[in-house]
């Protein structure tokens, strides 16, 4: 009798991780998309070029400046914007599966805010990011031209 309780508890907790799962990806494409729409901001109220550069093997990104190649800093701790999810605890466990800004890696903001690929050239196709947990997909497409961004 003592089994099977435990056994029916087991199988009402397992639909629990699945949204636990959901949750934390949708924390860290939350995370994604601010950082995106921060690096935009900021390009186009200094009036310069800022990209966020994307290492798939790595599992990272960082934000910098363009010109000279100097880290933006996260405007709540003061440190470097650069995100490691193999590292940081909140995000432990989050997959980059794919980036394609234009066939390249890095996606980048030019003073008025114009989504560019690596070599500065504005984007013509929509620009894709896909992070993974646990089996769990998000695609966040950047629009050309406007930057608009769009989770699927």
């Amino acid at each position: 009798m003592t089994i099977s309780i435990i056994g029916i508890l087991a199988l009402l907790s397992i639909p629990k991780f699945n949204v636990f799962y959901d949750m934390k990806l949708q924390s860290a494409a939350k995370k994604l998309i601010s950082d995106i729409r921060y690096t935009q901001t900021v390009a186009i109220t200094t009036k310069t070029d800022y990209a966020i550069e994307f290492n798939v093997t790595q599992n990272t990104y960082r934000v910098y400046r363009v010109s000279d190649n100097s880290s933006l800093l996260d405007p709540f701790t003061k440190l470097p914007l650069e995100v490691d999810f193999d590292t940081h605890n909140q995000y432990r466990g989050i997959e980059i599966q794919n980036v394609d800004i234009g066939g390249t890696q890095i996606l980048r903001f030019n003073w008025r805010g114009t989504p560019q690929t690596a070599t500065g050239q504005n984007l013509t196709n929509e620009g894709n990011i896909t992070l993974e947990y646990q089996g769990n997909q998000v695609t966040i497409k950047i629009t050309p031209y406007t930057g608009k961004i769009n989770v699927e």
